[in-house]
């Protein structure tokens, strides 16, 4: 694998970890607590994971991603999916954890 590969499913698991609440409007500022940043940090591993996790299922990919940028992108899919469902999961347990404690 390359590390472009890494780097790239690391981009899509942070853009595929929203603002938890981006329904309720604005994120507070300053911050209260850098929870923000432990989710973004959980999506870049859930990607890189979700893109890993791709490519074992559906085969290698080229070695070379600028080669043939549709493998690339195919298994973008993947660490997006993975970052947006372990997002949601990270994003549930904090918000139920804030709402017991406050």
């Amino acid at each position: 694998m390359d590390i472009v590969l890494f780097a790239l499913w690391g981009a899509v698991g942070w853009c595929g970890t929203p603002y938890p609440g981006w329904w309720r409007g604005p994120r507070p500022h300053p911050d209260p607590e850098p929870w923000w940043l432990i989710g973004k940090i959980i999506g870049v591993i859930a990607g890189v994971v979700g893109g890993w996790s791709y490519t074992q299922a559906f085969g290698p990919i080229d070695p070379i991603p600028w080669r043939s940028a549709l493998p690339a992108a195919a298994s973008s899919l993947g660490a997006f999916v993975v970052a947006r469902i372990v997002g949601d999961i990270y994003g549930a347990i904090a918000a139920s954890k804030k709402t017991a404690v406050g």
